[in-house]
């Protein structure tokens, strides 16, 4: 297991399962959104990533081009990597929500990974993982993000 340094991504990358975790840094600007992801299909194409955990809770407003980018483009890209499982945990904001869940409402749209939706991490977790002995390490290793305005105290 690794935990990766990236100014707006915290990320933890385990190369014997196969999976990376990802979350958005708070405060981080959506102009970064399309270079994150790029990034992370490059990763995973170099590291043999097969299962991908995003957590959007912090991730700014998209707007309709990085819509229009993940719509025509990003599910294209994604064929050339590895990944064969993205489990997304959604933010409670609505507009982000819609964004990332419209996809799936597109038929031309065919994902060429399985592709489910969760409204905690835990949960996305528990799909990606449920079958490696090694879950329960993975799930602690996880170093909070200090950015994170959830994290300080009232």
């Amino acid at each position: 297991m690794a935990m990766i340094r990236n100014a707006r991504l915290q990320l933890q990358h385990d190369e014997a399962t196969g999976l990376i975790r990802v979350a958005w840094r708070a405060g981080q600007p959506v102009a970064a959104f399309q270079s994150a992801l790029e990034w992370l299909m490059e990763f995973s194409q170099e590291h043999h990533v097969t299962r991908w955990l995003v957590d959007m809770h912090h991730l700014p407003p998209l707007g309709s081009a990085e819509q229009a980018w993940i719509t025509d483009q990003w599910f294209a890209a994604m064929t050339t990597t590895p990944v064969r499982q993205l489990a997304l945990v959604l933010p409670s904001d609505i507009h982000n929500y819609l964004v990332a869940t419209a996809p799936v409402h597109n038929p031309q749209l065919a994902p060429p990974f399985e592709l489910d939706f969760f409204t905690d991490v835990a949960s996305a977790f528990g799909w990606l993982m449920e079958s490696e002995p090694t879950r329960e390490r993975l799930w602690h290793e996880w170093e909070p993000d200090p950015s994170d305005p959830s994290l300080r105290l009232g």
